[in-house]
């Protein structure tokens, strides 16, 4: 649950992946089949998503929001907050697979940044590019982490921070067991 300056947020992280996937599908104007055959995700699926039944993998939600045109806070995330804004460890919208993240802020302005606080398993996840003009930038607070684009690769240590393009193919790969960091992904 989200602190909140003026109360609390009660809808679960199923139901708001629901109604925010039924509000972006019909901004786009597309059924659930088109949405199916463009983002490789399984009509079966999408309807489990839309009626908040189902439990989507990283890689689901990534191919449905850029299939939407959507940066991945948009399926997960709650309506914009007051000013005022706690959101207490081991909280917030989470998203599981070979990388695990919790949503903790978005930023509007010129660009939309989201704010992730991420954990990195050791087998490589290799992630398809994002939209054009995505940028990724980490830095990693504990473990040791191989991160960036598939053909030039970074080794960090706790402390080391990294920016580089998410619209390519890029991994993460905890290097000597788990590894965690704060992401940022910047949205044109």
């Amino acid at each position: 649950m989200h602190d909140h300056y003026s109360g609390s947020m009660t809808e679960t992280p199923a139901a708001r992946i629901a109604a925010n996937l039924r509000a972006l599908r019909a901004r786009r104007g597309l059924s659930l089949v088109q949405l199916a055959e463009r983002s490789g995700v399984a009509r079966a699926t999408l309807t489990k998503l839309e009626s908040g039944a189902g439990n989507p993998t990283i890689d689901t939600l990534y191919a449905l929001s850029d299939t939407l045109g959507a940066a991945l806070s948009d399926l997960i995330g709650e309506p914009a907050s007051p000013r005022v804004e706690v959101v207490r460890a081991g909280e917030g919208t989470e998203i599981r697979g070979a990388v695990t993240a919790r949503l903790l802020d978005r930023v509007h302005g010129r660009r939309l940044a989201e704010l992730y606080q991420v954990s990195f398993a050791t087998r490589a996840r290799h992630a398809d590019p994002h939209p054009s003009g995505v940028v990724e930038s980490l830095i990693l607070t504990a473990g040791r982490l191989r991160v960036g684009p598939v053909d030039a690769p970074v080794d960090l240590s706790a402390g080391d921070f990294i920016r580089f393009p998410g619209d390519v193919p890029h991994l993460y790969q905890a290097l000597g067991g788990p590894a965690h960091g704060v992401l940022v992904m910047s949205h044109p």
